[in-house]
């Protein structure tokens, strides 16, 4: 169909554990999230489990998880919540179907650097650390539910209005479990969270420890 947007013909700028990341080819501050099909077929094809087969939403359901959470976000902060990526729509693919997302940005124009990008780089400066406290605040006091906090996940962005950063929750929405806790107490919940990020900030030291060392090595 005319109004079909060819990923097949482009190289990802991202590939991740179950998606690839492309650049919009009409809009410059979209992405479009595609399910990877070799991913799509070892999971949900026709060699899998027969429960898995049948499941509604198949392929797409870190979709449906993803913005079950975004909207989740605008009805605890009567807006995008501001520490995860803005959900735009979808978009039909020759990769199936497309979930469009605004682009991060660096100062440069490119992709936001990830935050293991930031510290083993050694950008994690004073002013990297305020914005991941701040960003981790804000995730505290929502109620959007996280299945994945990690380094690579999470993005240093710089706002295009006025040119200060903050970090981005990039992936990583929803929940995850057959029997969903953490939509049925918010306790459970932040206490899912808390523990994600002491096992965040375990992984910034080690990270950290191993620039330190390199850095010492003749």
């Amino acid at each position: 169909m005319s109004d079909t947007i060819h990923l097949s013909r482009m190289q990802p700028l991202a590939k991740g554990h179950s998606r690839l990341v492309f650049q919009h080819p009409l809009k410059d501050d979209c992405l479009i999230k595609v399910v990877r099909p070799d991913i799509a077929e070892s999971r949900f094809g026709t060699g899998t489990k027969w429960y898995k087969r049948r499941r509604r939403y198949g392929q797409y359901i870190s979709y449906i998880r993803e913005i079950q959470e975004f909207v989740a976000g605008w009805a605890c902060h009567g807006n995008a919540p501001p520490f995860a990526q803005t959900v735009i729509g979808f978009e039909q693919t020759d990769l199936g179907l497309g979930l469009v997302v605004r682009a991060e940005r660096d100062r440069d124009g490119g992709l936001a650097p990830d935050l293991t990008s930031l510290v083993t780089s050694g950008r994690f400066d004073a002013a990297a650390r305020k914005d991941l406290d701040h960003f981790i605040s804000e995730l505290f006091a929502s109620d959007i539910i996280v299945s994945d906090l990690n380094t690579r996940n999470i993005v240093h962005a710089v706002n295009d209005t006025d040119g200060t950063t903050r970090f981005v929750l990039i992936d990583g929405l929803g929940n995850n479990n057959i029997i969903p806790f953490k939509t049925m107490a918010r306790w459970i919940n932040l206490r899912s969270k808390k523990g994600r990020v002491r096992r965040l900030h375990r992984k910034i030291e080690y990270l950290l420890e191993v620039r330190r060392w390199n850095s010492a090595s003749p």
